[in-house]
Formats: structure tokens, C-alpha cells, sequence
């Protein structure tokens, strides 16, 4: 009988945190500061929202706002995709994969107690991984079966098994935006 890991012995805390009126210069910089590449949102200490690297580029730098006029809370994602802290590995990889999410607020009770991560997903724990990997490749090769007239899809890179909402096929492979950038 296989053992499945529950979320809370990999997910990483404390987790770094801003307020939704917090401007996303010093939103970057706390980012920056504490190496990490989100943010929760908070509202009264539930979380209300994430904020991404990806947000910032997308909905701050591609649109050359100004980063100290824009407030988290106008480009956080929201609602936040969250997971419990019982859950396990594979329940959490198989709602990041659905929900093409790489981060999953840990939350019990309505508090906020964690965040796990794709790459915590590789790295956190090598009991069962393999089959929670095999499990992610394995529904990443039927969705694209699904989307076969799309370039661009979400899933497993095939070079550095990484999760990806940005795949592109180069060659026969599936690869994430940085492993393409060293073809």
C-alpha cells in the first residue's frame, strides 16, 4: 500500500505576505528581498489573492505602468487556488495541473499555514514521487492530446521537469520558456 505524504511536510513557512493596498514597487521589492517569486494577499489575515512574478510582467512591465501608482490588489490573481494541509502530494499536484497554477496556498481553517510549489513537488520528498511525477506526465501528455492544435500548452517539460503554463513544442519536446532559451 503506498503512502501518500501529506502537503504540510514539504510546504514551506512562513510565507511572505502583503496587504492588497501595498504599492508593487515595494510589492517587488519585498519579492526580491525575500528571494521568492510571490506574494499572498491578505485582507483581515485570510488570503485573498496571489501575486506573481508572472503578474508583474505581464500586467505591470508588458504595460509600462508605473509600479508605484499600481496597487497589488488591481493585479493580484484572485480567487486563490488553496489546498489543506492534509491533503497529499498527489492531490496537490493533480489541482495545480487543473488549475495551471505552480503555487498552492496551504490553508486551514481559513488561515493561512504554508504555500507549496511545483519545484517543492520535485524536491520536497522522494517517497511516492516518482509515481506522482509519472501521474503529472502522464496527464499533461493527455491534455495536449486534447489540444493538439494549440503551440502552447500547460504541463511537464520533457528536458528539466519543471511545471509549465507556458509549453511550446521545439523539436519533438515540450519545453518551458527557459529550456527553450538554451536550444
Amino acid at each position: 500500500m503506498e503512502t501518500e505524504i501529506p502537503v504540510r511536510d514539504i510546504m514551506t513557512r512562513p510565507v511572505i505576505t502583503a496587504d492588497a493596498d501595498l504599492d508593487i514597487l515595494n510589492a517587488a521589492k519585498r519579492m526580491g528581498s525575500a528571494n521568492v517569486g510571490s506574494l499572498i494577499i491578505l485582507s483581515e489575515g485570510k488570503p485573498i489573492g496571489i501575486l506573481t512574478e508572472r503578474d508583474l510582467v505581464k500586467k505591470v512591465v508588458a504595460q509600462a505602468a508605473d509600479p508605484r501608482s499600481v496597487k497589488v490588489g488591481d493585479i493580484m490573481s484572485a480567487p486563490v487556488v488553496a489546498i489543506d494541509p492534509e491533503a497529499s502530494l498527489r492531490e496537490a499536484a493533480e489541482l495545480m495541473l487543473k488549475s495551471g497554477v505552480k503555487r498552492l496556498p496551504v490553508i486551514s481553517n481559513g488561515g493561512l499555514v504554508g504555500i507549496i510549489t511545483d519545484t517543492d513537488l520535485v524536491s520536497g520528498s522522494s517517497v511516492g514521487l516518482n509515481e506522482i511525477l509519472s501521474n503529472l506526465i502522464e496527464m499533461h501528455r493527455e491534455s495536449v492530446h486534447f489540444e493538439e492544435s494549440r503551440e502552447v500548452g500547460s504541463g511537464i517539460c520533457e528536458l528539466c521537469g519543471q511545471l509549465s503554463d507556458s509549453l511550446k513544442s521545439i523539436n519533438g519536446e515540450l519545453l518551458c520558456w527557459s529550456c527553450r532559451e538554451g536550444k
